[in-house]
């Protein structure tokens, strides 16, 4: 009982304490209708040349971060009249790789990788892609887009609104989005249990994560 309770007042305690190194997360909402493009809309090719995804993630006392990389395996991209008007991709979560923590040692980069893949976490076994498709985009004065999409991640589906900075010529498109912040947990990515010590552990971790998208696609 007296370690069941010390884990409770340390969950209690991390609780106290967290707050996001990252900045407000973007508000996830349900997942909107895709529209189906028009005939006449241009197709093109996202290229997996690798690296096309970014990611930041935090600790929630020390501040301690990890970054790394994740890859794009295929996807399209639609426009219509010059301009970029749907799409989506599709993410291998199998392909999640640290960059800045060492091969070797205790906690090395394997063991924070299969962390990452494990089910307290994205759950890879179960659901080794996820899916980002563009319901909506709003072009802004500044040249700039308001992308909004569904993102499909650990089975669930929310809708979310971020900018991005889109060229298109004639024969490519070059997407490119800054660093922007997400709350893993309303994809369900976390210690799903009750267990205190699960608990604690996943309260050691930050919610939000920072993505940084850069993708090119052809004709």
């Amino acid at each position: 009982m007296k370690i069941l309770r010390n884990f409770a007042l340390a969950s209690v305690a991390i609780i106290a304490v967290s707050c996001s190194n990252t900045g407000e997360a973007i508000q996830a909402t349900e997942a909107q209708e895709v529209a189906t493009p028009e005939e006449s809309a241009v197709s093109y090719a996202v290229q997996t040349d690798g690296d096309e995804i970014a990611w930041v993630g935090f600790k929630t006392i020390s501040g301690d971060q990890h970054h790394g990389t994740i890859q794009v395996t295929e996807g399209e991209m639609n426009v219509q009249d010059g301009k970029l008007v749907g799409g989506t991709f599709v993410i291998d979560m199998n392909s999640i790789y640290n960059i800045d923590v060492p091969m070797e040692g205790e906690y090395n980069k394997e063991k924070l990788t299969n962390h990452l893949k494990s089910d307290a976490f994205f759950d890879v076994a179960n659901h080794p892609t996820a899916t980002f498709t563009i319901t909506g985009v709003v072009e802004g004065a500044d040249g700039m887009h308001n992308i909004s999409g569904n993102l499909k991640m650990r089975g669930k589906e929310n809708n979310i609104t971020f900018p991005a900075n889109v060229s298109i010529t004639e024969n490519g498109i070059n997407f490119e989005a800054p660093e922007f912040t997400i709350d893993r947990t309303q994809w369900d990515v976390m210690f799903l249990s009750a267990n205190l010590v699960d608990v604690a552990k996943d309260r050691a971790i930050d919610n939000n994560i920072k993505l940084e998208v850069t993708l090119s696609a052809t004709k």
